[in-house]
């Protein structure tokens, strides 16, 4: 008996459409392409041309407009920026893709534009807040020109309140000089040290209303009284902050 031998299949086998045969410009099985009439052996023109564009091996390069994209990338950031993108849109237009110069210059002006727009942030940041203490120092210095005409004082219990041994007349025009000063100090300071200059004020004057009822002096409890109040008053740290 004979060995029998199978047949492998066939490939199988596009068929070509009309459309195909519409873009390529093939002839259909008529001798005709279809859609243009034409019979015959001769190849009919491809409708769908685009011959007229370079291929990718010959890419152009960097025109003039994208070189100065470029420049302006690294010089001025967002007018590279805008550059670029009109380079890229012309360069498409023509060639159906960008250069590898314009598309470098619009990443590079994209990330200079963010680093300037962070250091011009930060740098009006840092203007303000000098103005600002600038502004503070400009306040402090009635009160801190006042301070320095009597040095010292901020380092003595009280803050020079009178403890000299006297006649009670000599001892209460003493306390009313003191009262006097530190009110006139606390007209002269800013806000942020107003209120405790006050404080000191009031104390000195509550201190004086108590003298002149009882004619009687306690030096020591008075001096205790108004050292609880300058010392609570941080008014040698204010100086060190803002009398520069």
């Amino acid at each position: 008996m004979g060995r029998r031998v199978a047949d492998s299949a066939p490939a199988p086998v596009r068929r070509l459409t009309d459309f195909d045969r519409l873009v390529s410009g093939r002839p259909s099985a008529h001798g005709a392409v279809p859609g243009t009439g034409n019979t015959g052996s001769a190849t009919a023109p491809v409708l769908l041309d685009f011959s007229d564009r370079p291929s990718r091996a010959t890419k152009p390069r960097g025109t003039v407009l994208d070189w100065i994209s470029l420049v302006l990338a690294v010089a001025v950031p967002p007018v590279g920026l805008l550059i670029s993108a009109v380079s890229r849109i012309i360069s498409y237009r023509r060639h159906g893709w960008t250069t590898a110069v314009a598309t470098i210059a619009t990443a590079l002006s994209i990330v200079l534009t963010l680093v300037l727009g962070a250091g011009a942030v930060a740098y009006s940041i840092v203007v303000e807040r000098e103005a600002a203490a600038a502004a503070v120092l400009a306040q402090a210095r009635p009160l801190c020109d006042a301070l320095a005409a009597t040095p010292g004082v901020l380092e003595t219990p009280g803050y020079g309140w009178p403890t000299a041994v006297a006649e009670i007349p000599v001892t209460l025009e003493a306390m009313r000089e003191y009262q006097l000063h530190w009110q006139q100090l606390a007209d002269l300071a800013p806000e942020s040290a107003e209120g405790n200059l006050r404080a000191i004020a009031n104390q000195a004057e509550t201190l004086v209303v108590s003298v002149e009822t009882s004619q009687a002096i306690d030096r020591n409890g008075n001096l205790v009284a108004m050292a609880a109040v300058t010392g609570n008053s941080g008014l040698p740290g204010w100086v060190d902050r803002n009398c520069v």
